[in-house]
């Protein structure tokens, strides 16, 4: 909404059931805030008053506002005068600067964000009278642009590039490289060296290290293994980061000019003071290291957390990691004491025994011990002793089911139970605030401040300035304005009362749909022929189970042909190719059945999509991969068959091979299948916030074993390292491979530590280029971090998530018709948008409603909520029951 010459004008009370065709005409879309008709003395009108406007510029040049003109107070309206920015406000004028405050209170409501600032509804309010008028006008603009959704996520997208640059970027520990014998410079040479590797000190011929090593070429063996995926030069990855950060930095001096060019504003006190001050920090770091660093080292960990700060649903996981400490830390601490307790007695028990070695000290006790509890040496370790005397097992078979089969399980139990609390929690607080700030906004727009209600006018208004100044929300049609204020007038009155109100959250949440979008070609263009009785016969045989019976039938045939056509291949037979499999023409009887079964995939496509419509064919996951199965087949078929240079029809075959596949629809077709899959598809944005965590603390641990390790790892025969490590368990598995000499091969490393098994070879190998059993402490750190704590929260997510979601699954195939407001199928609802809880919206048409997200009691029961009436009493549905 731009301080032009334009005016608002508000009706008066007596006026308020006026006819819908003039009150429609307040509408203004979001592009341009021109009045429909001057004549109806519309809500935004582009009239002038030349006296009004003398008088307020005499009274302050610099700042605009909202006059407000009782002239006459017997006419249909009282008229809001052209828009000024000044501090001029009267209690009877629903005035522009209140209107952007209780936008700035909804939009936090709708989001369920904290208030911008812990003592106020913003930082700094562009529409108050009282501020200056360039700040408040370069404020309005900066918002719109680091509210715009592409915006954020491109700024978003640009700090995980960065994240993702440090994968293919030369490690630190090789930027200044040189081996002892000079013949290795830079990263460059060390991450490309091969040659004959190091083997026990001793010169080997190359034959000899051949035959040893199992290859044929010795020489091609990495001095310094790694994943090879180095594909910037330090120069390139410096650039790259430079321009990455610039773009997240005029991010930021964007946020700064939103909050009235006030750093004192942007890092206020509050909720997100934090993040932001954290994400200066960093982008500081980042720049500054361009210029003093040469290794720059601890560069990766100030471009995960700027990352973070910029990913809300990474930082909400880890606020519920946090919080998840305690009570892990309270299980852990009894388990470290039986562990402690267990290896005291070990010590002393095995001493001087063929067992012993594994309890030399009380640390190396506790070690073994451990070990034993992630089940990596279990029941290696107690072999030596159980061999000699059969009661060595009561020993660690008592340890295994105190601490693997009892206390982990409380762990993870603890972890599940407190993070269903935390989501539980959550959701109430996110409730609580949304409430408060929607309390709020009513008290701010309320004409009057006696009024219980809210006009038709002011919520138009509101809808505008939402509309044109928080394009973070979404964009609200004209048609669409008119039905969300239909669906907010429960009781038909043409007014909101507070109650009411309460509602616009949830109401915001609708995504509405013209139901045409969803009518079949045929059905739009060709409408006798719709009607025909022919046609009425198709699409009833085409929706019926006979239809998808044949349709089986089929696919197992094909899936006989595949597995006779594949037999001998199967069970190791040599097979001797045809001669015309190659020729690129259809001659051959298996050719032949290939074609034909696409060729009938094609029309089972074909008339699928004519009788439903393609917005209802690819509501379906199942037809969506029908659909990409089907075009792979005539994509392969036109390129094997039409003439060229590749005539290979064993593509085709690969091709039907995989649409086998579609008979995982016989499944489906079963219920209790049906909900697993739909379930599991539904939980996907929650597992993935969660999986996102799990990187991060990958990524960390990478970057300090990048650190710590990186190049220690090592075959190179001028480097003594390499001989440290020869003998141990790391290089008897040939695990060369697991190192930290680039953060790719650390990551790989660490999902190694997270699957458990065989854990213990890979740490082997660093505590021998160490010499220090200190080593032991990063692999124990990761098992807690990354095993105990964030693979049982993964766990958690996926337990909590599929629970809430099963229990909803029920409304899938259910049809509700409410009240003749609507009817609900599965999780959309059609309605005709004239009227809506007996609110007569003035937009016409059907439409088909969706929710945005899903909300805690289903989409289902959310609908069946949104269309239900209330009486002008303030009887019905507590809307306080809808999160």
């Amino acid at each position: 909404l731009t301080p032009s010459s334009k005016t608002m004008t508000i009706r008066n009370k007596e006026t308020k059931n006026s006819s819908n065709a003039e009150q429609n005409k307040a509408w203004v879309g979001p592009s341009s805030l021109t009045a429909a008709n001057t004549e109806a003395t519309p809500l935004l009108s582009s009239g002038k008053d030349e006296a009004s406007e003398n008088s307020i510029n005499d009274n302050m040049q610099q700042s605009r506002s909202v006059s407000f003109n009782d002239a006459n107070q017997n006419q249909a309206a009282f008229v809001l005068e052209k828009l000024k920015w000044t501090s001029l406000r009267q209690d009877k004028v629903v005035s522009r600067d209140r209107v952007g405050a209780a936008a700035f209170l909804i939009c936090d409501a709708i989001l369920g964000q904290e208030n911008e600032d812990a003592g106020g509804y913003f930082a700094f309010d562009p529409y108050d009278s009282g501020s200056h008028p360039f700040r408040n006008k370069v404020s309005i603009f900066c918002r719109r642009i680091v509210s715009l959704l592409w915006v954020r996520k491109l700024v978003k997208s640009m700090s995980w590039i960065l994240v993702y640059l440090s994968l293919f970027e030369p490690p630190g520990w090789c930027l200044d490289f040189a081996s002892e014998d000079g013949s290795i410079i830079g990263c460059e040479g060390a991450m490309n060296a091969k040659g004959i590797p190091a083997i026990n000190g001793m010169n080997t011929t190359a034959m000899n290290v051949a035959a040893m090593k199992g290859t044929s070429t010795p020489a091609d063996v990495h001095y310094y293994p790694n994943t090879g995926t180095l594909l910037f030069t330090s120069e390139q990855e410096q650039l790259i980061e430079v321009v990455l950060v610039s773009i997240i930095m005029m991010f930021v001096l964007l946020g700064i000019a939103r909050d009235g060019m006030s750093l004192r504003n942007y890092f206020r006190g509050g909720p997100r003071r934090n993040l932001r001050v954290l994400r200066a920090l960093s982008i500081i770091a980042l720049l500054i290291g361009q210029v003093i660093f040469f290794r720059r080292p601890f560069r990766h960990f100030f471009r995960i957390v700027l990352a973070i700060t910029l990913s809300s649903g990474v930082q909400r996981e880890f606020r519920n990691l946090g919080k998840l400490v305690p009570e892990i830390i309270k299980v852990l601490s009894l388990l470290f004491i039986v562990v402690l307790f267990y290896a005291w007695i070990g010590v002393m028990a095995f001493y001087d025994t063929a067992q012993g070695q594994y309890f030399s000290t009380l640390l190396e006790g506790i070690w073994t011990l451990w070990i034993c509890v992630t089940t990596a040496n279990y029941p290696d370790v107690m072999m030596s002793g159980y061999n000699e005397n059969r009661l060595v097992a009561l020993y660690f078979v008592s340890f295994m089911i105190i601490t693997f089969f009892f206390m982990m399980n409380v762990i993870l139990a603890s972890v599940v139970n407190t993070y269903d609390n935390l989501h539980n929690t959550n959701e109430m607080e996110r409730e609580i605030k949304s409430r408060v700030n929607l309390k709020k906004a009513f008290d701010i727009l309320r004409l009057f401040p006696g009024d219980e209600t809210i006009d038709r006018e002011t919520i138009m208004a509101l809808l505008i300035v939402l509309n044109e100044d928080f394009p973070q929300l979404r964009e609200i049609p004209e048609n669409e304005a008119k039905i969300l204020f239909g669906f907010l007038d429960k009781d038909g009155t043409e007014k909101i009362s507070e109650e009411e109100f309460m509602d616009f959250c949830n109401v915001m949440l609708l995504k509405f749909e013209k139901s045409s979008l969803y009518k079949s070609v045929i059905e739009l263009h060709f409408p006798n022929f719709y009607k025909s009785k022919v046609w009425q016969g198709v699409a009833r045989y085409i929706d019926s189970s006979t239809f998808e019976i044949t349709i089986d039938v089929v696919l197992v045939l094909n899936a006989v042909i595949v597995a006779i056509q594949s037999y001998p291949i199967l069970i190791g037979e040599s097979v001797e190719l045809n001669p015309n499999v190659d020729d690129g023409q259809i001659d051959t009887v298996w050719e032949a059945m290939e074609t034909a079964f696409t060729v009938f995939y094609c029309f089972e496509m074909i008339f699928k999509i004519l009788v439903k419509g393609w917005r209802s064919f690819n509501n379906s996951m199942r037809n969506l991969f029908d659909f990409l199965i089907t075009g792979l087949s005539v994509v392969a078929s036109i390129y094997v068959y039409y003439p060229n240079d590749f005539s290979d029809s064993r593509l085709i075959r690969y091709i039907v091979m995989v649409r086998v596949l579609r008979l995982s629809r016989l499944l489906v077709a079963m219920k209790q299948f049906q909900v697993i899959g739909n379930t599991c598809i539904e939980i996907l944005p929650a597992v993935s916030r969660v999986f996102t965590l799990l990187f991060c603390i990958m990524y960390l641990f990478s970057t300090l074993g990048n650190i710590l390790f990186g190049g220690m790892i090592s075959r190179d025969p001028s480097n003594r390292l390499s001989y440290l490590v020869l003998d141990t368990e790391f290089a008897d598995s040939d695990y060369w491979a697991n190192n930290f000499n680039d953060l790719l091969g650390g990551m790989n490393v660490l999902f190694n530590l997270l699957v458990i098994n065989n854990w213990t070879e890979c740490e082997a190998g660093f505590e021998a280029v160490t010499e220090s059993k200190w080593t032991r402490l990063f692999f124990f750190a990761f098992h807690i971090a990354g095993v105990v704590m964030v693979n049982n929260v993964v766990v958690a997510v996926v337990i909590n998530h599929f629970i809430d979601q099963w229990d909803k699954q029920h409304e899938l195939n259910s049809v509700d018709n409410v009240a003749g407001e609507a009817i609900i199928i599965g999780r959309h609802a059609i309605f005709n948008a004239r009227e809506i809880t007996g609110t007569k919206t003035g937009a016409t048409g059907d439409y088909v409603a969706r929710v945005r997200r899903t909300s805690q009691m289903g989409q289902q029961a959310f609908l069946r909520r949104i269309f239900s009436r209330s009486s002008s009493d303030g009887s019905g549905v507590d809307p306080a029951s809808v999160s």
